[in-house]
């Protein structure tokens, strides 16, 4: 057993240990991390012994190749990560599997890279997740229950679209120029807000967020700027306003788009001199704080048509920054899933579930998200709370997915099933009576029949009774099996998430 320690001898510097086989990646991977101020070791170990050394190393990242993990991936991932310190896992692949991707990635491993991709990729991805771990976090996109204080390298991704938008955040977290950070629903845009407070030079201060469309106009004008004692009635004492109560921190205006107009024209004096008057007052206060502002609208065309000012667009758009939606970057999801189902395992400790099958993964992957990284958290949680095997299964999924599934793919999914393909056919089928089995599969299939017939005809009833070949009033009976509503399929026409 030998280990080399690096030149990079900073104490407070993040530390990597190579565990790779491959001598030449090993020095190319050391030399390019030292180039970024991140002290390395170099493992060269047989696997038995890199096992229980990793445990004890206390680095906060340890690399290792694919080829190096037996079989079994959670015993493994287990005794590496067992020890008093908690390191992340990069596991370096030579060939791209999805499936075997989440199982990694629910097994506890931080990230999985091919090694094809050009070595300053895998050193920069590497020394986003050592710097991650390093701060305290663990590289995963926030879930409900977990609220580490977030970093940048928490949104690694693998996707070109997401990559491209990280570089830009780097560029603006030193500065300290108003940011209007842009996103639909669910993308975590909060999230990246305080990200770029932690990691900006204003991490000392604090970080308040205020929901611009929670409040009505009198209390948001009071919660922004504060107040004079009996400035209105109720206001007993003076109050100090977020702007104030933000010094030298930061401040984020989220769902600015909501802003009523009289209130647009006073903060945008406050952004142009630097200092409040409270509600009630007279009295000018100066302010020291950087303002981010979130919101999922288009503000340009809100100002085209006259909804928000034109001037104070410009004050707050210095730079934009638009989260790409998760459907953008689908090649991240499998990723995401084998995080998800990680954190979750640790919650449900009593469950067993350590993966998903193919055929779930699939239409995980072909889902548009329109709750985005909020809604793929929720789905995965569901799963995991109605899944009775060690893998999610399509079964598992919310019906509005798999109804969603194409005709080609549900074939095939059927073909897997009638091989008796272990990955697809839940085991815990096998441990009831056919009957049983047999009931389960066509109520399902009932369902999500149903559901996609009600999409169609926006919840007409008769339309849809005639479409089935049911008689209205057997219809009738069924959507109240299966608690479907004709109420929940109109307007839009999606159907409920159940």
């Amino acid at each position: 057993m030998s280990a080399e320690k690096s030149l990079a001898a900073d104490g407070n510097a993040p530390t990597v240990a190579i565990a790779v086989e491959d001598r030449g990646i090993r020095e190319a991977l050391a030399l390019l991390l030292q180039d970024r101020g991140v002290q390395v070791e170099i493992l060269t170990l047989e696997t038995h012994d890199l096992l229980e050394s990793v445990r004890r190393q206390g680095a906060d990242v340890v690399v290792i190749r694919r080829s190096q993990i037996p079989a079994s991936e959670y015993e493994t991932i287990d005794r590496m990560t067992g020890g008093a310190h908690d390191p992340g896992i990069v596991v370096l692949a030579d060939a791209e599997d999805a499936g075997d991707r989440v199982r990694l990635m629910a097994a506890g491993v931080s990230q999985v890279l091919q090694e094809s991709r050009p070595e300053p990729e895998i050193g920069d991805a590497i020394h986003a997740i050592a710097g991650a771990e390093a701060g305290g976090t663990v590289g995963t996109p926030e879930v409900r229950g977990s609220r580490p204080e977030p970093r940048i390298g928490d949104f690694f991704s693998r996707s070109p679209r997401m990559l491209e938008f990280l570089d830009l955040v780097r560029k603006v977290v030193d500065q300290d120029s108003s940011l209007l950070i842009l996103g639909e629903t669910g993308v975590g845009k909060e999230r990246l807000a305080r990200a770029i407070h932690a990691e900006g030079p204003r991490a000392a201060g604090p970080f308040l967020s205020v929901n611009i469309g929670a409040l009505s106009e009198t209390l948001l004008e009071a919660e922004l700027f504060g107040h004079e004692a009996g400035a209105f009635t109720g206001a007993d004492k003076m109050r100090r306003g977020q702007f104030e109560l933000a010094k030298g921190g930061t401040i984020l205006l989220d769902e600015i788009g909501e802003m009523p107009p009289h209130l647009q024209v006073k903060l945008l004096a406050v952004l142009q001199r630097h200092e409040v008057n409270r509600v009630g007052g007279n009295r000018a206060i100066p302010i020291d704080v950087r303002v981010m502002a979130a919101t999922n609208r288009d503000l340009s065309d809100d100002v085209k048509e006259g909804r928000f000012r034109e001037d104070l667009y410009y004050r707050l758009n210095v730079v934009p920054l638009a989260i790409p939606s998760l459907r953008e970057r689908k090649e991240e999801i499998p990723d995401l899933v084998g995080r998800f189902i990680n954190h979750f395992r640790r919650d449900f400790d009593s469950r067993q579930i350590r993966g998903i099958t193919d055929a779930a993964l699939r239409v995980l992957v072909q889902h548009d998200w329109p709750g985005n990284m909020r809604e793929l958290i929720n789905v995965i949680e569901r799963a995991m709370l109605l899944c009775d095997g060690s893998q999610i299964t399509l079964a598992d999924l919310p019906v509005g997915l798999r109804s969603a599934m194409g005709e080609g793919e549900a074939e095939a999914d059927a073909e897997a099933l009638a091989e008796n393909s272990e990955a697809q056919f839940p085991a815990a089928w096998l441990e009831r009576p056919l009957r049983q089995v047999r009931r389960g599969v066509i109520e399902r299939f009932e369902k999500a029949y149903l559901v996609a017939q009600l999409r169609a005809t926006r919840g007409r009833v008769g339309e849809t009774a005639r479409r089935s070949g049911l008689a209205p009033r057997s219809l009738h009976d069924k959507m109240k099996r299966y608690d479907l509503r004709k109420e929940d399929f109109r307007g839009t026409g999606s159907p409920p998430l159940s």
